[in-house]
Formats: structure tokens, C-alpha cells, sequence
């Protein structure tokens, strides 16, 4: 009984960078070799990293000494060497003070585009200056029915209003009950 022919070897891959891989090796089964200077350069932290590091402490350590000055006793406190901190009630009226700007960031934003927002008959709702919009001749059929074919290609303007609603929003046709 003979055995059936095993398929072709692959012969292994090069080790020389500037050969192209061919039909028999099409992926090559080895990672990228990287010089041991680039290895470490990726290794060290970009200065973003750095400084976001030390922000991040930064905000835990100061948040920590918040608590701290919020909850513990005075003469805790005093025991510790720290011997000067703001009146109690601060612990309470900076935070109460910061959430009411951040309430009053959204309303007064939200007031701004209520008052910047053009009333309802005026035109700027759908068009401003950088509007295409191209010239109608009076005595003339709107510029967009030659393109009614349909091999024409469509200039480049926007869309009149009219057209938009007459696509969006049919006439729509009533049964009469018979």
C-alpha cells in the first residue's frame, strides 16, 4: 500500500529583509525584526504620558487632603502639624458653588442659542451666505426641470426648499368612498 504524496514543503523564510516574500512564502510567519534602540524608545513614556501621570496624582493627592480637611477632627489635625485650613464651612460652599456654574454653564449656554436663533418666517432657517443657490429668471421655469432627463448631471447648487418638500412630503391623494 503506497502512501499518498505529502504536499510540497515550504521552503522557511529568509532572513535577509530585502527579499520579497514569493508565491511559496506569500505570509511570513515571523514578526518584524526591530533593532534593540527602537525597542527602547517605544519603551519610554511620551511627555503626555508623563504629565498626565503626574495630573492624575496630583488630583488624587489633593482630593485626599480635601477629605481629610472635610472629615477629620480639628485636633486631629493639629496632632498631624497642620495647623492652618479654611473655616468648615467651606467643605461645603465650594462644591455647592462649582455645581450651580456648571448649572449655569448648560442655561446660559442654552439661553445664548435661544437668543442667536433667527425667528421662524425669516430665510436664514434654511439658507445662510455660503448657500449655492443658482439665479431664477423671472418668466422662466425653475433650473431644475432640464434636469428632469435622466442622463443630465445635476449642477452643483443646493436644493431650493420647495423641492426638498415636494420629495420629502407628497401630495397625498384621498380615497373617496363610493
Amino acid at each position: 500500500m503506497a502512501l499518498p504524496p505529502s504536499p510540497p514543503r515550504t521552503p522557511p523564510p529568509s532572513d535577509d529583509p530585502t527579499v520579497p516574500l514569493s508565491p511559496l512564502t506569500p505570509i511570513s510567519p515571523w514578526p518584524p525584526v526591530t533593532s534593540s534602540t527602537a525597542a527602547e524608545a517605544s519603551e519610554l513614556p511620551s511627555a503626555k504620558e508623563i504629565y498626565g501621570f503626574l495630573g492624575v496624582l496630583l488630583t488624587y493627592f489633593s482630593f485626599g487632603l480635601y477629605l481629610s480637611w472635610a472629615i477629620l477632627p480639628s485636633g486631629w489635625l493639629d496632632r498631624i502639624g497642620w495647623t492652618w485650613y479654611p473655616s468648615r464651612e467651606w467643605a461645603l460652599i465650594v462644591p455647592c458653588y462649582l455645581m450651580l456654574i456648571v448649572l449655569l454653564t448648560y442655561w446660559s449656554y442654552s439661553a445664548l442659542v435661544a437668543l442667536r436663533t433667527p425667528p421662524f418666517d425669516s430665510a436664514a432657517l434654511i439658507t445662510d451666505v455660503y448657500a449655492n443657490i443658482p439665479p431664477r429668471r423671472a418668466g422662466t421655469d425653475p433650473y431644475y426641470w432640464k434636469f428632469a432627463d435622466r442622463h443630465a448631471i445635476p449642477e452643483a447648487v443646493d436644493l431650493p426648499i420647495d423641492l426638498v418638500n415636494r420629495v420629502l412630503y407628497p401630495p397625498r391623494h384621498r380615497h373617496r368612498n363610493r
